[in-house]
């Protein structure tokens, strides 16, 4: 048997059930509008780094200008602090006569008392005799006995040190500090203010010195 023809669907019908066709779009376009929004994207990144730079750099470093004015400003305050140092020089260096008065001057040598040669008929037994009015020993004070008071004043007589048949002898009037004689040996003599001795014994082995009182 013939099959039944079919029935032919009619051109409206067709067109209802086929989906509608989207168009794609081009493959030039859709790569070329990627990289336009991956160079803006760049160029953003770049605008925004080049600000955050030209920031740092303003605020770590100064403008020429700036520096130039800091220059001056620390130079001006050099100036004042050595204006300032020069003061307190000047004041320093007026202070320096006061100094200089008010210190104690230094010790003038004293001239020590001269001594009298022995008469040239004089001849010395030797030096240690053993003999004499007033004993003194290095080291031990003032001689033994004392020498009589003058003029309300007393005289004290010191052996330094003996040397061969010399002796170094010091002479203090009162409370004044000692002052040196010249060396002296027996037979010579010293006059020291109102007082007036010679020497007459010299022992260096015991270290002692005996005089008398002439005058």
């Amino acid at each position: 048997m013939p099959r039944s023809a079919r029935p032919a669907r009619s051109s409206h019908a067709l067109s209802s059930t086929r989906a509608p066709l989207r168009r794609l779009p081009a493959a030039g376009v859709s790569s070329s509008r990627h990289r336009a929004t991956l160079f803006g994207r760049c160029a953003a990144a770049l605008a925004v780094g080049s600000l955050l730079l030209a920031g740092c750099g303003q605020g770590g470093d100064p403008a020429p200008e700036e520096e130039i004015s800091q220059t001056g400003a620390s130079d001006e305050g050099g100036a004042d602090s050595s204006a300032g140092d020069g003061s307190d020089g000047a004041s320093d260096s007026g202070g320096e006569p006061s100094d200089g008065g008010g210190a104690t001057a230094a010790a003038v040598p004293v001239d020590p008392y001269p001594v009298t040669p022995a008469p040239d008929d004089f001849e010395a037994p030797g030096a240690c005799t053993g003999e004499g009015a007033h004993l003194a020993e290095v080291g031990s004070g003032g001689a033994e006995p004392g020498l009589p008071e003058r003029a309300g004043e007393s005289l004290t007589i010191e052996v330094t040190a003996i040397e061969g048949d010399h002796a170094q002898l010091t002479a203090a009037i009162g409370s004044a500090d000692p002052r040196p004689i010249e060396d002296i040996t027996v037979g010579e003599s010293v006059t020291i203010d109102l007082w007036t001795i010679s020497l007459t014994s010299v022992c260096g082995d015991l270290d002692q010195v005996e005089f008398d009182l002439i005058n």
